[in-house]
């Protein structure tokens, strides 16, 4: 199965946290330029098993599978997560306009209290036109829509420069250790942007004591700003994430 993957960086809501990068998707040497990240269910199942079972906190899921059946190896290690005391954050998918196929990591984490499904807004608090519109999603971010304005549009973070990484642009021969150069701003923009956002006030309410994850997706939702209908929708969800709302909810901040 191929899996798209997208690259992220920190969201910049919670400082001083800790960050446990796990690689589950490889590179797929036979079709690189078709699609250059490949991997499979138990390999995702994997690492978040590995995750939970080594002090993660928080799991950032900026990844998905829009190909083939459902995955219930993924919904059980999400639940296993959960049981450890885990909080979940997993992308919507951004392929609206190319179907509005299903996204299975993101359909097995919306029945889960303490996993939470991430649709994206642009900067306007509008859905961004790629953001899936389904039964499953629970809350929006911001994920950038550079349909305004282009790259002032999308969301701008500190990441690996991909002319020096992305091993679809060069062979493994040419890798070698960590520099300090390999490092630029970029602009993107996907739901895979709009996760951590969620990620990071996630790990914000964490350091403040909320540490259950259903008590953490609750507070999400009963705080986030209603966009779109009424309540919930299958274009936002219960609306767009408040940090400030929410931590005055909790009484952590006046």
């Amino acid at each position: 199965m191929r899996r798209h993957l997208c690259s992220v960086g920190l969201a910049g809501v919670a400082f001083n946290v800790k960050i446990m990068p796990i690689k589950c998707i490889s590179t797929d040497w036979d079709d690189i330029f078709d699609s250059p990240y490949v991997g499979s269910d138990s390999t995702v199942a994997q690492a978040i098993r590995y995750a939970a079972d080594n002090g993660a906190k928080v799991i950032n899921m900026s990844l998905g599978r829009s190909e083939g059946g459902p995955a219930p190896a993924v919904g059980e290690a999400m639940r296993y997560a959960v049981s450890k005391g885990v909080f979940i954050a997993v992308a919507g998918g951004n392929g609206y306009e190319d179907g509005n196929p299903t996204e299975r990591f993101a359909e097995q984490a919306a029945p889960i209290d303490g996993a939470i499904v991430v649709a994206a807004v642009g900067p306007d608090k509008n859905r961004a036109y790629y953001s899936g519109v389904k039964s499953y999603i629970e809350i929006a971010a911001p994920g950038g829509n550079s349909r305004l304005g282009g790259s002032a549009g999308a969301i701008w973070q500190q990441t690996y420069d991909p002319a020096f990484t992305d091993t679809y642009l060069l062979p493994p021969s040419k890798y070698g250790p960590p520099r300090f150069d390999v490092f630029a701003y970029l602009a993107y923009q996907g739901t895979s942007m709009a996760t951590p956002h969620v990620a990071g006030l996630a790990a914000l309410m964490f350091s403040q004591g909320i540490t259950s994850p259903a008590a953490i997706e609750s507070a999400l939702k009963r705080f986030a700003q209603d966009r779109g209908a009424a309540g919930r929708d299958d274009e936002y969800g219960f609306g767009i994430i408040d940090a400030r709302d929410s931590l005055r909810g909790l009484g952590l901040l006046k």
